[in-house]
């Protein structure tokens, strides 16, 4: 396919990379997936930290990323005893550690959805499979105003800036410092997801992006 293309879009530096392996003089364009703004309602609600819910939203096939991070809901659920995990996703999942809620996706209420959680999740294996994920998630957290934690693995460490629109965890003494540090912290977690509105909206909106998607297609004339 990619040989036999006048050119190739790709939504992040690690896939342009494998494709000018199978043809180095390929004209490749990065694009990250695009989100319409106007369909991602803004979380308004600053819940206090007794009652905030961790969330994290995904195909049942990708749940399995969620099971290393039950040492760390282990020590949260100590800290924070009421603080819940909201998984919306055509499988199930359940934390031995912190009350789960689970949601069936749906696309009429994927905004509803989104804008109940306070923290969204990200976590990923360090593997060719996962470099190779645009950040759709993070850019949908980040849409509607939520802070991100998440694996420092591939294009989340271009989407995501350390203590400006969420944080980079790898250790689960990290995800438990940068979790327990906004579960503290209302004001860090809406400071936060006003940059992150301003991250998607610069970089992955879709009136941004539809122009550079334009541009590949003039190209081509």
């Amino acid at each position: 396919m990619v040989k036999r293309s006048d050119a190739v879009i790709v939504g992040n530096h690690f896939l342009r990379e494998e494709v000018l392996k199978a043809d180095p003089k390929k004209r490749v364009f990065v694009i990250p997936t695009p989100l319409d703004l106007n369909a991602y309602p803004v979380k308004k609600e600053i819940r206090p930290s007794q009652r905030m819910i961790i969330g994290w939203m995904g195909t049942k096939g990708n749940l399995r990323y969620l099971c290393p991070l039950e040492p760390v809901f282990q020590a949260i659920a100590f800290q924070f005893p009421m603080v819940q995990l909201k998984v919306v996703s055509n499988g199930h999942f359940e934390s031995k550690y912190l009350p789960t809620i689970n949601k069936p996706w749906a696309l009429q209420e994927e905004n509803h959805d989104l804008i109940s959680f306070d923290i969204g999740l990200m976590p990923l294996e360090d593997n060719l499979w996962s470099r190779g994920k645009c950040g759709v998630k993070i850019i949908q957290y980040l849409s509607v105003g939520l802070p991100v934690v998440c694996s420092p693995v591939g294009i989340n460490q271009e989407i995501i800036q350390p203590g400006v629109n969420g944080f980079l965890a790898k250790t689960e003494e990290e995800w438990v410092d940068c979790l327990a540090t906004l579960l503290r912290n209302s004001d860090l977690r809406r400071e936060m997801g006003l940059r992150g509105i301003k991250t998607v909206k610069e970089g992955y909106s879709l009136e941004v992006n539809f122009y550079k998607i334009l541009q590949v297609f003039q190209s081509l004339g």
